[in-house]
């Protein structure tokens, strides 16, 4: 097929459209991916794609971009760079040569990079497949909680329009789908299941911690929608267990809310942040860690979701302890590879935390039987087969119609 992938995101950028795309050109598509600049997460936009860079093939995938505002800290600033890619990778579907047969949109935040898709589709008369990484308008929670805000209202609006657009909607998390029924009215058999992938090669490393000391680690975005203040209020009940302690690996925008907690309570000595961490470190870190903690609010339906950090604690062969509902707690239970309490549950955690702590033994399974259930389900060759599958029929069923 020739397809045409639309994500504001893509390399450098660490995000799994990349594999994807350089996967389905091994195949023997046809790939073009329509992209902003790289400037996620530090909002900085490398030298050499200031003013270069704008059309290459990067491992036998064709690649555009269109220019983007870096990101910046605070709502107003990111409205600027989500704006900034629509506007601009609107006028550049007008350059865009060449046949394709399938419009593919990689929808993480926002759902608004899949504008130029969908105008693109329509102008071409051509399927569109989304893929959903990000409940829409459901995301705009962690700033804008109310539903009757204007702004909600017209984003959802927006939302609903761009959903419908599209021929076929495939969703990282079986716990979207009653979200799209009844909150944008998708039928249930426009909609199909493909969870993400993680690395594989974790499967086959050896991360077998090296100390006698209890290490809890959390690997990945510290925001608002991870409920994070109540996992170190969990920490905090169990500060008098003696030989743990409990390390935050990535950045986000309640790392300072974090570290005064910790300040203001004195736990210095059980925790540990290491800000943002390059890709190829996380080896180290899953080496540090006897266990692997995830946590999400349950405010709104985002809690309800797989983080893709599950996947990669299962590949390293971690035992998981959640402070989370929905699929994830699921997830855990089916594999038995860990524990989840409620979300919110701060004394549920700390109570977890404890018998992680003093009966490891009781633990012992988990990470092999994470792995076994990644091996059935998580493997990057399986996504890619029934994503491929899904581009055959949405193209066979836009044919027909």
């Amino acid at each position: 097929m020739r397809i045409l992938v639309v994500c504001q995101y893509y390399y450098p950028e660490n995000f799994q459209i990349t594999p994807i795309c350089e996967q389905l050109a091994a195949d023997g598509h046809e790939v073009t991916v329509l992209t902003g600049l790289p400037n996620y997460p530090t909002g900085v936009v490398p030298e050499e794609y200031k003013k270069g860079r704008r059309d290459e093939m990067l491992h036998g995938v064709h690649v555009l971009r269109c220019h983007e505002l870096g990101r910046k800290k605070g709502a107003a600033h990111l409205a600027l760079n989500y704006l900034s890619f629509v506007l601009s990778a609107s006028r550049k579907i007008r350059e865009i040569k060449g046949e394709f047969d399938l419009v593919f949109i990689y929808q993480l935040s926002p759902v608004l990079m899949a504008i130029p898709g969908v105008k693109f589709a329509r102008t071409r008369r051509l399927p569109v497949l989304l893929y959903c990484c990000d409940l829409w308008p459901e995301s705009m929670k962690m700033y804008i909680r109310s539903e009757k805000n204007p702004l909600f209202a017209a984003v959802k609006r927006l939302s609903t329009r761009l959903y419908r657009a599209a021929d076929r909607i495939a969703l990282q998390s079986g716990s979207f789908r009653a979200y799209f029924r009844t909150v944008h009215g998708i039928p249930d058999e426009k909609l199909s299941e493909i969870p993400a992938f993680a690395d594989e090669t974790y499967l086959s490393m050896d991360f077998t911690p090296q100390d006698e000391t209890v290490d809890f680690v959390f690997l990945g975005n510290l925001g608002i929608a991870q409920d994070l203040l109540s996992v170190l209020k969990a920490v905090e009940t169990i500060r008098e267990v003696p030989g743990f302690r409990v390390h935050f690996v990535g950045d986000g925008a309640v790392l300072p809310e974090m570290r005064a907690f910790v300040s203001s309570q004195g736990l210095e000595d059980v925790v540990v942040f290491h800000g943002r961490r390059p890709v190829e470190e996380m080896p180290a870190f899953y080496k540090l860690a006897d266990a692997c903690l995830v946590s999400l609010k349950a405010d709104n339906a985002i809690g309800l979701t797989l983080p893709a950090k599950v996947q990669g604690y299962m590949a390293a062969g971690k035992p998981i302890i959640g402070m989370i509902d929905g699929q994830t707690s699921e997830v855990v239970a089916e594999a038995g590879c860990g524990c989840c309490v409620p979300a919110g549950d701060v004394a549920g955690l700390a109570g977890a935390m404890r018998r992680f702590i003093t009966d490891r033994e009781a633990f012992a399974a988990c990470g092999e039987n994470g792995r076994d259930y990644f091996r059935k389900h998580y493997r990057k060759a399986q996504m890619l087969d029934r994503l491929e599958r899904e581009m055959e029929r949405t193209v066979e069923e836009h044919v027909c119609l």
